[in-house]
């Protein structure tokens, strides 16, 4: 039956003109009823219930979240939930999530937060089983892996730049924390603009510094496996000065990065490395120290000024020139050597004792 037949038949009146409005009308009538169910679409996606639970791997048990955010990741992070759950098991309501999107969560538990990445289409089919750990003060099991020292000099500064590796092998699991800070670097004297951040998560995190003497506190949670952690400082420069390194926990490997070339690191801990060799730098690769120990780092400009000197001692002075060009004529025959003018004068001496003793 067509339209017109139809509207004939309820005894509509058909017109050319209104069989068209009809039509039109009829036809956004069905294009608004497909697009009714898309309404709680939005550009981050469709709004859905998603179920977690976590479990604290220390224990085995169930575990309270006092936080948890959600991020959905493009060219930046996009916050689409952030509430305080409630148990271990929980539900996070009318969150919109892209089937294949990428999504940050963010679990604060007793103080220290934890990072999972995680696609649209995995905290759909849920429930996600999220983990983390008791936290203690102790440093059994933790020790440097890696602590690699960057030192460049820059006029009348210093600067240095530490780049930590720290691995956590406590037994059970846990995480590593403490007041007022975590573990200690030992710093040279005069140093400033201390600043300090770690990458276990997404992005570089500030870490607070307490400074003391001699060494500086970090106050970071130190979670199982690799912690990396970034320092920066500066220092005013002066000619055999000290840079120590140490901490009070074990460093099982270290190195050291000297630029300019020409500076001079000495110390009886380090032995040059040149198996690595970065442009523009010296390296150097240092035993391993137990956890209290320091060893000292004595800077100095080396070649720079050994040079100078080195020039001033190769020029000839005026005597050592005439010396020279006095060998020079003799060993051409343009001049009486010094043996013949002291037999002259022997001879001289002898005629006169000679027509003494005749008088």
């Amino acid at each position: 039956m067509t339209t017109r037949e139809g509207m004939m038949k309820t005894g509509i009146k058909w017109t050319r003109q209104g069989g068209t409005t009809a039509c039109a009308t009829l036809a956004l009538i069905l294009l608004l009823a497909g697009a009714l169910p898309c309404f709680a679409q939005t550009a981050q996606g469709q709004p859905q219930d998603l179920e977690f639970e976590i479990i604290n791997a220390t224990s085995g048990e169930g575990a309270a979240a006092s936080r948890m955010t959600i991020d959905y990741v493009t060219a930046r992070r996009n916050n689409v939930a952030d509430f305080e759950p409630t148990g271990s098991v929980f539900s996070a309501p009318g969150v919109p999530i892209l089937e294949k999107g990428k999504y940050i969560i963010t679990v604060w538990h007793q103080g220290v937060p934890y990072w999972w990445s995680k696609r649209g289409r995995d905290l759909i089919a849920g429930p996600v089983t999220l983990h983390v750990f008791d936290t203690v003060s102790s440093l059994d099991g933790v020790s440097f892996s890696g602590l690699n020292l960057v030192v460049r000099r820059q006029e009348s500064l210093l600067h240095l730049e530490y780049m930590l590796q720290i691995d956590n092998q406590a037994k059970p699991q846990v995480t590593v924390t403490g007041s007022p800070a975590t573990f200690e670097l030992a710093l040279p004297a005069g140093v400033s603009d201390i600043k300090a951040s770690y990458t276990r998560g997404p992005d570089p995190t500030p870490v607070p510094v307490h400074s003391s003497g001699s060494h500086s506190g970090f106050e970071i949670p130190l979670t199982p496996g690799q912690n990396l952690i970034r320092v920066v400082a500066v220092v005013p420069w002066s000619e055999g000065m000290k840079i120590p390194v140490g901490s009070d926990l074990p460093v099982n490997s270290w190195s050291v990065l000297a630029s300019p070339v020409w500076m001079v690191v000495a110390s009886t801990d380090i032995e040059e490395n040149d198996d690595q060799e970065v442009a523009g730098f010296r390296r150097f690769a240092g035993f391993p120290l137990e956890a209290g120990e320091s060893v000292d780092l004595v800077l100095s400009s080396g070649e720079q000024v050994a040079g100078q000197e080195e020039d001033l001692f190769t020029q000839e002075s005026p005597a050592d020139k005439e010396a020279g060009e006095a060998a020079e004529t003799a060993s051409k025959g343009g001049g009486m050597t010094l043996p013949l003018i002291l037999m002259g004068v022997v001879i001289i001496v002898l005629v006169a004792v000679v027509r003494r003793r005749r008088s």
